[in-house]
This record gives C-alpha cells, sequence and structure tokens, in this order.
C-alpha cells in the first residue's frame, strides 16, 4: 500500500497487541483480581465491544502469552539448539523456559498462569514450543544417546510437567530463589532418570 498505510488486518493485530501489552502493564501496578476488563479497556482507550472482538475474557489477554512464547520458542531456542548434544540441549531449552518466566513475562504475569483452570498447559503437543523440545528428544533417541521404550514425545512430555512444577514452586514463593540456577538443579536431576 501507498503511503505506508496499515491493512485492516495489520491494525487489528496492532489492536490485539496494544489490549495485551495494556493488560501485561496494569498487572504490574495491581493485583489480577482487582483488575475488570474496564481498567482494561480504559487504560488501552478502546471499546468494551472491541475488547471482545479479540478476547473473551480479562484471562483469556494473559493465556496470549502461550502464543507469544510459541513464536519465542520456534524463532529463538529451536536455532539456538540446533547442533547441540541432548543434555546441553535440554538445559538450554528449561533455560530459556525459566527466563520467560520471569525476563520476558514476570513474576506477576507467570503467577497469573500457573492456575488450575489454565487449560493452555492441556494443548496438543504437536504445536508450540512442544515440538521443540520433542526434537532435542527425538535425535538422543535416534544416535542412541538415550535408549529407553518411550516416545520422544512422552519423555518431553515428562520433562515440560516436572519443570511446570519447579516454575510453580517459584511463584508460590513469590520469586524469592534464582529461577535459573533452580531450574538447572532440577533438570540436572530429571535427566538422571534417563541417561
Amino acid at each position: 500500500m501507498s503511503g505506508g498505510k496499515k491493512t485492516r488486518r495489520q491494525q487489528a493485530i496492532d489492536t490485539k497487541v496494544h489490549i495485551f501489552n495494556t493488560a501485561v502493564r496494569l498487572l504490574e501496578q495491581q493485583e489480577f483480581d482487582s483488575i475488570t476488563v474496564r481498567d482494561i479497556v480504559c487504560a488501552a482507550n478502546v471499546s468494551v465491544g472491541c475488547f471482545y472482538n479479540y478476547y473473551s475474557s480479562k484471562l483469556d489477554v494473559y493465556y496470549e502469552t502461550y502464543f507469544l512464547a510459541d513464536e519465542y520458542f520456534n524463532s529463538t531456542v529451536s536455532p539456538a539448539l540446533e547442533g547441540l548434544d541432548f543434555e546441553p540441549a535440554v538445559y538450554l531449552y528449561f533455560d530459556y523456559y525459566a527466563r520467560y518466566s520471569f525476563e520476558i513475562t514476570s513474576l506477576s504475569l507467570t503467577k497469573v498462569l500457573y492456575n488450575s483452570k489454565n487449560k493452555c498447559f492441556d494443548r496438543r503437543l504437536d504445536r508450540g514450543m512442544m515440538p521443540v523440545l520433542v526434537q532435542v528428544v527425538q535425535r538422543a533417541l535416534d544416535s542412541g544417546r538415550l535408549s529407553c521404550e518411550e516416545s520422544a514425545q512422552d519423555i518431553a512430555l515428562f520433562f515440560l510437567i516436572a519443570v511446570r512444577g519447579q516454575i510453580y514452586n517459584w511463584c508460590t514463593n513469590d520469586g524469592s530463589y534464582d529461577l535459573r540456577e533452580a531450574m538447572r538443579k532440577y533438570v540436572s536431576k530429571l535427566l538422571r532418570a534417563y541417561i
């Protein structure tokens, strides 16, 4: 398009991102339970109808983080793991996971995401960030570095479920310890189950 005009599709993407970023900023200023959809739309300077055009609930806004994490793991993490042996690749994958939980998002947002009603934890395993870990495990199985009867997907899922427990513990302790260091120790123990 001439003159740098944005397409309707790009405007829609920009609006959705703006609502998400506004909601995240609000979360840094106040508790999740005290934030309302009205607070988000007022801060974002959009209508309630506009909000519901993109999100079905306040919580749905914060779940957008999963799609951003998927993109991050595919565009940033996956290339960083290429050519690494199994153990360094697993350590690096979960180091990125830990960093994403407090550097790219935040403790307050991670606390919102780690709840029992979060269906994003049960998303299809062939999408998002999971296939990145499955590829690492599959390479180890193919090379003989790992020898077990479990599938790459089962092993990756075991690791991911276990590591989520570490992040949950960090959340319940209000981020009072170094998550990256704790993650490294925890992953070391998990690796012993397979190596």
